[in-house]
């Protein structure tokens, strides 16, 4: 059964249609600078302050990643401390990965994510780009099976990546198996710099869904949504 969860932030609920559908595989894809983390952290925010615990892959450091997420009013340090939020980091200082060893990398996270599924409500990948880069057709696949499974034993996943890091017919797949498939972007709108969000697919809204609309990146708020006749203009 799919339940809505909100974001914590307001303006944003209102574009999802309500919120974030719960258990879903989420896609959120976009050019290096557009957002991702940043959506990622406002999704994170909603599911902590609903009481789940979040496993998070990430190219950063812990340390690196509580205090980027400070800078723009996500405090996770917090449920960090209290285990309801894990941080598994993908860079391991001192140690470089060959081409060799690379490929096995995203084999080696799904195996992990299958085996400790059962401690998180939420798993989030922040970014499948890297996990990809080396990696087959075969285990890129086979990834996305455990993603669904996980789904369907009542899972959600958040997953972002880079345009154009897969091949179009694996990116396809991958867009075509998610709940959920948010495009963003980095636009320039009368000489401001804002931020372009695509709702392409959203399953188990519970209201329409507004299909695009811009958003700022303030400091001191977070996302804050501009009015759609700006990004138009």
């Amino acid at each position: 059964m799919i339940k809505i969860i909100s974001t914590g932030n307001e303006e944003v609920d209102r574009q999802l249609g309500g919120g974030l559908p719960i258990p879903s595989l989420i896609l959120i894809e976009g050019d290096h600078g557009s957002g991702k983390s940043v959506v990622t952290a406002q999704f994170m925010h909603g599911l902590l302050k609903d009481n789940m615990k979040i496993l998070l892959i990430s190219e950063n450091s812990i340390k690196e990643y509580i205090n980027k997420m400070k800078t723009i009013q996500y405090d996770f340090a917090l449920h960090f401390l209290n285990n309801r939020l894990s941080i598994l980091p993908l860079h391991v200082y001192g140690v470089k990965w060959s081409k060799e060893q690379s490929k096995f990398l995203l084999p080696v996270i799904g195996r992990y994510i299958s085996v400790n599924s059962s401690r998180f409500d939420v798993i989030v990948i922040d970014s499948f780009s890297l996990l990809t880069m080396y990696a087959s057709n075969e285990s890129i696949l086979d990834f996305l099976s455990r993603c669904k499974h996980m789904v369907s034993n009542n899972k959600t996943l958040i997953i972002t990546i880079h345009n154009r890091s897969l091949m179009d017919d694996i990116a396809t797949r991958v867009r075509s198996a998610s709940d959920c498939y948010i495009r963003l972007k980095s636009v320039n709108v009368a000489g401001r710099d804002v931020k372009s969000m695509e709702i392409v697919k959203l399953v188990g809204a519970q209201s329409k869904v507004t299909s695009q609309f811009a958003f700022e990146i303030d400091p001191s708020f977070g996302i804050k949504i501009v009015p759609i006749a700006m990004a138009n203009a």
